[in-house]
């Protein structure tokens, strides 16, 4: 995050000429992109010299088109482009790309924005790498995180303590459009107040996402506790609340990938807090995966990784009913 600090800190005249930057986080680019535009593109020039680009069929044509295009009575022409692929792997015609970057009008200011990840290995991507910056930006992990919650809820002149913040991390992980949409609902809601509890946030929060967690929690838990008779119950009342089977399989082959690495760290002498940060996770879950992991071997888990992916794969063919092949892997057929 701090190279986009860097760059809304520079004045105009040091900007580069290109940056193409890219985050798996839709929220962090459409954040960046607006405080960009805020900061450098004045209002007056923006119906003239300022284009934003969705990529299409036709995007390294019309992009080449945008850069060479002079600005009008200004110093300069900003161009913002949004791409899902196109700097990802060989693209079609992206020799007009490179031709754009090996003769770079310096009147104009290119900003790609790339949701997923760039091959840095691409021609046309070290041709811009000569001229500007290729940027990749991840979404902050826990520790950070922490401060990003607390100077969200800070912008809106609010408080909030540890608790509640590590509440609001295990419900939404690192997902920092959906925090950002809850932080805004939680201060509207409590417009009053000027600090803000847990008690607040149980009140306020998406009640079906809660609902949703709260079940899911328990199923795991039942799961690795090796209460099947209890895990097939909640795994009915999730499924008749209208959970998505995809989404709790998913939930489930996550979990148990953690319960495995945190089982053979474990073994190896690791302590809670070296294995969530070898693993890059809240310490919440670890520390839960580190008590449950003595009530299975390495094989066990392995073998009921293997089922749920397998049941994984039997839903999307179609090959079962998705109801009767999670209860299956639940309780371990």
């Amino acid at each position: 995050m701090s190279s986009l600090k860097k760059i809304l800190n520079s004045s105009l005249n040091q900007l580069k000429p290109v940056y193409i930057i890219s985050s798996d986080d839709r929220y962090i680019l459409s954040s960046f992109k607006e405080k960009f535009i805020d900061k450098f593109i004045d209002e007056s020039i923006r119906g003239f010299n300022f284009t934003y680009l969705e990529e299409t069929e036709d995007f390294p044509v019309v992009l080449k088109n945008q850069a060479n295009t002079p600005p009008m009575a200004a110093e300069k022409r900003f161009i913002i482009a949004r791409t899902g692929n196109y700097f990802s792997s060989k693209q079609s015609r992206e020799e007009l790309l490179i031709s754009l970057f090996n003769n770079f009008p310096e009147t104009t200011i290119l900003l790609i924005l790339v949701d997923g990840k760039v091959n840095n290995r691409l021609k046309v991507v070290n041709e811009a790498k000569d001229i500007g910056e290729v940027i990749n930006i991840t979404a902050p992990k826990y520790k950070d995180l922490d401060k990003w919650i607390m100077s969200e809820f800070k912008k809106r002149g609010k408080s909030i303590d540890k608790t509640s913040v590590n509440f609001l991390e295990q419900m939404f992980n690192n997902n920092l459009q959906c925090l950002e949409s809850e932080v805004e609902k939680i201060s509207l809601y409590k417009v009053e107040e000027s600090r803000i509890t847990l008690e607040d946030i149980l009140q306020i929060v998406s009640k079906d996402r809660l609902i949703e967690d709260t079940l899911i929690f328990s199923l795991t838990d039942a799961i690795m506790s090796r209460q099947t008779g209890e895990a097939v119950k909640i795994l009915k009342q999730m499924i008749y609340g209208g959970a998505a089977p995809l989404v709790i399989l998913g939930t489930m082959v996550w979990q148990i990938r953690l319960l495995l690495s945190v089982k053979v760290l474990k073994e190896q002498g690791n302590s809670i807090g070296y294995i969530a940060k070898k693993l890059k996770s809240h310490q919440y879950p670890v520390k839960k995966c580190y008590g449950y992991s003595n009530n299975f071997s390495e094989r066990e888990l392995e073998e009921m990784l293997e089922r749920f992916l397998e049941t994984n794969n039997n839903i999307v063919i179609g090959r079962y009913d998705p109801e009767l092949a999670l209860e299956l892997a639940v309780i371990g057929q």
